[in-house]
């Protein structure tokens, strides 16, 4: 396992603009009480300053820049600029304020094609439109080419809340750790390959029932569980058996409560019974995991009970018919005993680590590029897949946002070797990674 860097501060949002439309309006909105200087004098705000958000358990910090200001042949001033191109450097997410009232302007645009540059996310906040009449020219502004641009009135409060619903939507999720929520902990398998018994062991007392009749456990159980000073919350589910005709009704509804207790956990720890190899059904249950984003451990119970069968032995058997998930670490251990109990803990707070890692811009990129040196896409259609720039644009799971070419020329095995690369270079054990294409002409 590698080490990881995990993220300890909030996500950044940068409030960027020309003079006098309203960014020191807006900052004082967001965080709630005036802290930077508003005037209608252009250029009041020189220096960069900073302020906390908390909006729907999402914390999250603005920052308050300089109007950007034509400065002759150079074009914007090159000192308030500076300042600008620090603070965008910094953010996680653009907001782009322009008004409503003056209209879509050549300086506008000029800050629009800064920004563009950059390859940040960007949401155009369209300010002062104080009444319905005004919110219609808003469309205007969808001239920029960006995907959001919302309407809102920082001095009335108009919008606010949208405003900040799709902040939240494309920045990294983050709480202070006196707010941090414990790590919920999906325990799926077959049935009887000893869930139960694992989550009493691991909780220390018996609150679920164990017993060696297939299914005992039909609904999903939630147990608050410390592990080393961290909270966790332990989801037990209901085995899944392989569909048939016959399948009941309560069968049905524990596969319905399964899926649901995978989607409400932050990591999936999918139970597998020494010395049996995994099934369609325990891939059908890593796949699930994969595709709701959340990280996954491969446990391999009952492991006292291995008799002459070797790790490697098992391993190979494994990764045969997971070939998907060779990326998930394996570990081996017993509930009944709570031999290897340790490291399968030690496991999970990696793979949690490694779900909220965030990889600045500059590494992510030089990686990439140096990927695309080492080994070029195949031509399709006349043309190479080529990526321009890539930003990490989200944790729990990892997005990355990269503006290509062409996203129609991403090919899948290519699109897999650079998942591996980035899995290389950064570790990723046991969490998938998404990529969001966007097109830009260079």
């Amino acid at each position: 396992m590698k080490a990881f860097e995990q993220q300890y501060t909030p996500p950044l949002i940068a409030i960027i603009g020309r003079p006098n439309v309203g960014k020191s309006t807006l900052f004082n909105r967001l965080i709630g009480h005036r802290v930077a200087v508003v005037h209608s004098e252009a250029g009041t705000t020189r220096d960069r300053i900073y302020g906390d958000v908390l909006w729907d358990k999402t914390c999250f910090q603005v920052v308050d820049t300089g109007g950007l200001i034509p400065g002759g042949r150079q074009g914007l001033n090159p000192k308030i600029a500076r300042q600008v191109e620090v603070a965008i450097e910094e953010a996680a997410l653009c907001l782009l304020v322009v008004d409503v009232q003056d209209g879509l302007t050549p300086l506008d645009e000029e800050v629009a094609t800064l920004l563009r540059r950059q390859g940040k996310s960007i949401i155009v906040a369209v300010n002062k439109a104080d009444n319905a009449e005004l919110e219609l020219g808003g469309s205007d502004f969808t001239r920029l080419g960006f995907d959001h641009c919302l309407t809102i009135s920082a001095t009335h409060g108009l919008g606010i809340n949208d405003l900040l619903n799709a902040i939240v939507e494309e920045v990294p999720h983050y709480l202070p750790p006196s707010e941090t929520l414990p790590t919920s902990l999906a325990i799926v398998g077959r049935p009887n390959v000893g869930k139960s018994t694992l989550v009493n062991r691991l909780i220390g007392d018996d609150r679920v029932v164990v017993d060696a009749v297939p299914g005992t456990t039909r609904d999903a159980v939630d147990s608050p569980f410390h592990w080393e000073g961290r909270e966790f919350s332990l989801i037990d589910t209901a085995g899944l058996q392989r569909r048939s005709h016959s399948q009941s009704a309560l069968d049905f509804f524990s596969l319905s409560r399964t899926k649901r207790g995978i989607r409400r956990a932050d990591l999936v720890l999918l139970l597998l019974e020494t010395p049996r190899p995994p099934t369609r059904v325990d891939a059908i249950f890593i796949k699930l995991a994969l595709t709701a984003g959340k990280g996954c451990i491969l446990g391999v119970n009952k492991w006292d009970l291995a008799g002459s069968l070797s790790r490697p032995e098992y391993q190979e058997m494994v990764r045969h018919q997971l070939q998907f998930a060779g990326f998930l670490p394996m570990v081996f251990f017993s509930g009944l005993t709570g031999r290897g109990i340790k490291e399968l803990m030690e496991a999970v707070i990696y793979v949690s680590g490694q779900r909220e890692q965030m990889i600045s811009t500059g590494v992510l990129n030089r990686v990439l590029q140096e990927a695309q040196k080492q080994v070029s896409a195949r031509r399709r259609k006349h043309k190479k897949f080529r990526i321009f720039y890539a930003t990490q644009v989200k944790t729990a799971p990892p997005v990355f946002r990269l503006f290509v070419n062409d996203p129609g020329l991403l090919a899948e095995n290519y699109e897999k070797y650079l998942q591996n690369t980035l899995r290389r270079a950064f570790g990723f054990e046991g969490v998938p990674l998404k990529f969001v294409l966007k097109k830009r002409s260079h």
